[in-house]
């Protein structure tokens, strides 16, 4: 059954556009009784969060530590969580989506693509993956092509209630079933298990993350755990080595 399923939605979310797109798709699956791990709604505020780590540390270190920490949650929390991975590959290709799409391909997910983007950069939109490049649509099980050319309003609520349902269609026809354990080969991965220690560390058993107290309790856990979590993203070289 629907309401089972655990879906996370993965998209740009940079401007109103794009998040009201977000939000209405999430609406409509959520209406057909799917339940989301939504990020630019269950997510963390970057300035609440930055909040409970001034004073703690520099802003630059601000800076990094709230990447992380919403790193660790999209990757270590909602998509380990989720049944499935919606994808949003209408152009341009956020980098962020097709990193978690990717991640929840090595991990076992269930991953459903869809495209309403008429432009082709790579071939024409009526090709097989719409004219985008072939390699994230790779990391997908199933691909939509779903055209919305909305007149109104009304018109676009009626292409979005039948994308929700497309997919809706693409999760049954897949027998994905909620809950499934991650197969042993993601498990026995060392940068999967580092992200989901890391999760662990920061997220276990915090009643409330969007609470004024359970921010605070996460960012002292960054704090405790730094030398660990900082570890778990690349090493930065910031200036040119003199070959010494």
């Amino acid at each position: 059954m629907p309401e089972q399923i655990v879906i996370y939605p993965a998209a740009a979310l940079f401007n109103g556009r794009e998040t009201y797109f977000n939000s209405k798709l999430v609406e409509g699956l959520e209406t057909l009784g799917y339940k989301t791990n939504f990020p630019q709604r269950d997510g963390f505020e970057f300035g609440n969060l930055a909040k409970s780590l001034s004073g703690k540390l520099s802003q630059a270190e601000v800076d990094s530590a709230v990447q992380n920490v919403i790193y660790f949650l999209d990757m270590g929390v909602f998509i380990p969580q989720s049944d499935v991975i919606v994808a949003n590959l209408d152009e341009p290709l956020d980098e962020g989506m097709v990193a978690e799409i990717t991640y929840g391909n090595l991990i076992g997910k269930y991953g459903i693509g869809f495209r309403t983007d008429v432009r082709g950069p790579y071939g024409p939109a009526d090709g097989r993956f719409g004219g985008m490049h072939f390699f994230p649509a790779y990391q997908c099980r199933s691909f939509l092509s779903h055209y919305m050319p909305c007149r109104t309003a009304n018109e676009g609520d009626a292409y979005m209630e039948e994308l929700a349902l497309k997919i809706s269609k693409a999760i049954r026809d897949s027998g994905v079933v909620h809950g499934s354990e991650l197969p042993a080969y993601a498990k026995e991965n060392p940068q999967v298990a580092s992200i989901l220690n890391g999760a662990g560390l920061l997220f276990s058993e915090v009643r409330d993350m969007h609470s004024e107290n359970g921010l605070e309790e996460i960012a002292q856990r960054y704090l405790d755990n730094r030398n660990f979590l900082e570890k778990i993203g690349p090493k930065l070289y910031s200036k040119v080595s003199d070959g010494t």
